[in-house]
């Protein structure tokens, strides 16, 4: 590392401490800790959305998943072509005004308006803490993996020093200080990536010439799924593009957009910043394989694909505002997730035993709740061994199998019953858990083809089941102002 890379790296790390303590004190009520206060305009929270559902999982992940499986990972980040803006045409405005109605702050609250059910509720937050734990390690994994190349750390102190200070400003500063680093984030996820895919470009001959490289190595890695199974690669894009229905830390920023009449906007705006970003994960991973098939070193771990490339063929100052802007997204990320994860735990879960904690204790408990998972996210990183990329796959297909057929259907299907909701929510979470877990300890033999990707065949089941269930039970109306709102 150059002192130059240092040095924006850690003017950076000071400029979104800046933001942290200047959200801290705007953060004085629980509706400023978990949802910004419901004043964010449209431009900010389409950067946000793309921002914290890519971050250190796309800058850092991608790259290495693409070195090392090839073109069939792509179809992880494909999907942002239409599943951003599937996201904002099918819940934005339900979102906005179910809060706009009710006092909702939470995914899982939206659950209970459209099912009436404590039950669907307390399996909701059970699911987002779950997913929230295996996303939350990405963002700390992916920042400690920067942080350990720019200052020439071993990875327990990159993780440490990154988790210290995402702690700071989330337990100061809420979701405000997550929005807004996001938005910075956003905007320079977008630059750097057209900045660095035209260095990758450039480096590597193009990309045809990358090919063509890569291809006398490795022929099936340029195929159209790369060293996968077919099953696996288009399970992926399945549950990529569909399941961003479920994902919390996107359609949770739908309460906090100011004014319902620019939402027409979003979906374009999003789609198209999170289709820029996804340049860096297909040039950087390309390149390096392409460097490597040529007669450089191999990468020791797959994760190293893009600081490697940054370090070694970019300017100072891109590698700079690469480095800082990568480890930076990854905390304001973290961030989010961890406020989503302290309401299900403080809000969510009391509510779902007929409990009403005081605004006053929702809001100190989680301020405490945010700084003890930040430290179980740091945990689970340097004790997983698992890619960066793989860890955000548990999360995303958590959240999808569990969360998006009884919110993306059930907030469009008027036919969508508790019973439904219910039935699909456990599908989702005991069929996710129990596969990866299985898997990953192998205490029985896998139950499903190694052909097929564990999240997309639990998140079919999940699907199938919602609409089974609620076809097979009897529908009850939604409330008043829940059905107005579904008939916008």
């Amino acid at each position: 590392m150059t002192p130059t890379i240092m040095a924006i790296s850690a003017a950076y790390f000071a400029l979104m401490l800046g933001i942290g303590l200047w959200a801290a004190r705007r953060t004085r009520t629980m509706s400023d800790f978990f949802v910004a206060g419901r004043g964010v305009g449209m431009v900010a929270i389409a950067l946000a959305t793309m921002s914290s559902a890519m971050s250190g999982f796309l800058f850092i992940g991608g790259p290495g998943i693409q070195y090392q499986a090839g073109f069939g990972t792509l179809l992880l980040t494909m999907p942002a072509a239409v599943s951003f803006a599937l996201a904002w045409l099918l819940l934005a405005k339900r979102m906005k005004l179910l809060a706009m109605a009710r006092p909702l702050l939470t995914v899982p609250d939206a659950i209970h308006a459209r099912y009436d059910s404590n039950l669907a509720r307390g399996l909701a937050a059970v699911a987002v803490l779950l997913g929230v734990l295996g996303y939350l390690a990405t963002q700390t994994l992916a920042m400690g993996v920067v942080l350990a190349r720019i200052f020439d750390l071993s990875l327990v102190w990159g993780v440490s020093i990154g988790v210290v200070i995402v702690a700071i400003y989330a337990v100061g500063g809420g979701m405000i200080a997550g929005i807004y680093t996001d938005v910075v984030q956003g905007a320079v996820m977008v630059l750097a990536a057209l900045a660095t895919f035209a260095l990758a470009l450039e480096v590597g001959g193009g990309m045809g010439g990358m090919v063509r490289s890569i291809a006398a190595d490795s022929p099936d890695w340029v195929g159209p799924f790369g060293l996968l199974e077919p099953g696996v690669a288009i399970g992926w894009y399945l549950v990529f593009a569909l399941g961003i229905l479920g994902q919390p830390q996107v359609v949770h920023k739908f309460y906090m957009i100011d004014e319902v009449r620019k939402l027409r906007w979003g979906p374009l705006l999003a789609a198209v910043c999170a289709v820029l970003a996804s340049l860096v994960w297909l040039s950087v991973g390309t390149a390096m394989r392409a460097l490597v098939a040529e007669g450089a070193e191999p990468l020791a771990q797959a994760d190293e694909a893009a600081p490697r490339f940054m370090l070694e063929y970019a300017p100072a100052l891109l590698a700079g505002v690469f480095f800082a802007g990568v480890a930076a997204a990854s905390m304001s990320t973290a961030d989010s997730f961890l406020i989503i994860g302290a309401s299900a735990l403080v809000r969510d879960l009391p509510l779902a035993f007929g409990r009403q904690p005081s605004e006053a204790t929702q809001f100190r408990a989680g301020r405490v709740v945010t700084l003890l998972l930040c430290v179980a996210a740091g945990a689970i990183a340097l004790a997983s061994g698992q890619l960066v990329a793989v860890l955000g796959i548990f999360g995303w297909g958590m959240f999808a199998s569990s969360l998006a057929p009884a919110l993306g259907l059930g907030l469009n299907w008027s036919r969508a019953t508790t019973a439904g909701a219910v039935a699909s929510l456990l599908v989702g979470i005991i069929g996710t858990l129990a596969l990866e877990l299985n898997h990953l300890f192998g205490w029985l033999a896998d139950p499903l083809p190694a052909q097929l990707y564990r999240s997309a065949a639990v998140f079919l089941l999940s699907t199938l089941t919602f609409i089974a269930v609620s076809l097979a039970t009897p529908r009850r109306a939604p409330a008043a102002d829940v059905a107005r709102v579904m008939a916008v």
